[in-house]
């Protein structure tokens, strides 16, 4: 693994579309100090703006070291100064992003299916997003669940790191790390968590657990 992706992994927040950006930076922070590793910040209805605006709070909160991804937007990504740019799977090439981003920033992309997955390390992805792995509203645009077995046969055919998402909670995410994943990246579980830093911790010492033997 790349010097540049040690420090995302192995849990990522995906910032949710229904809260204000002051309720979500909080969440985050407590999140973060419970081992969340990085957070794409996402906003994909409602003016630019709004992305701006959370990933400034997030930064500020945060401070510049902290891996933040944005979603989609590059302009957005350089304005804030975050780490990287993660793309969905139809996408710019990503050769494009890297013209702009730099060799030592981060570009990630979504992906629904092995020859996505294949063609977006073969532009030069640092990582991938693969899901749904479980049934989850955030992803039901996407079709079925992906499962298991395919989170499986893709860890093992990709050349870049697999980072599992969709449904993903305490009670499935060592699923993941045995079926080969990097890292999970999740929404609900953490966005929407009473207490936030208690559940980050909780899914962190998941993921140690769950060694591969």
């Amino acid at each position: 693994m790349s010097q540049k992706l040690s420090g995302l992994l192995p849990l990522i927040l995906v910032t949710p579309e229904d809260l204000p950006p002051k309720v979500i930076t909080h969440r985050a922070v407590e999140a973060v100090a419970g081992g969340v590793s990085a957070i794409v910040v996402r906003r994909k209805t409602g003016p630019a703006r709004d992305l701006l605006d959370l990933g400034h709070l997030l930064r500020d909160a945060l401070g510049p070291d902290f891996p933040l991804l944005v979603n989609t937007r590059l302009d957005l990504a350089l304005a804030i100064g975050a780490q990287g740019v993660h793309l969905p799977e139809a996408h710019v090439p990503v050769s494009a992003i890297r013209e702009q981003i730099g060799p030592d920033g981060l570009v990630g992309v979504s992906c629904h299916s092995l020859e996505s997955v294949r063609k977006a390390a073969e532009e030069g992805a640092d990582y991938v997003f693969f899901g749904p792995v479980y049934e989850t509203p955030s992803k039901a645009a996407f079709g079925a669940p992906q499962g298991i077995g395919a989170l499986t046969r893709v860890a093992r055919e990709s050349l870049v790191p697999v980072i599992g998402i969709g449904g993903i909670h305490g009670e499935n995410l060592a699923s993941l790390r045995l079926a080969g994943a990097s890292g999970v990246a999740i929404i609900g579980a953490l966005a929407y968590s009473p207490d936030p830093r208690a559940q980050a911790f909780s899914l962190r010492g998941a993921w140690t657990r769950a060694v591969i033997s």
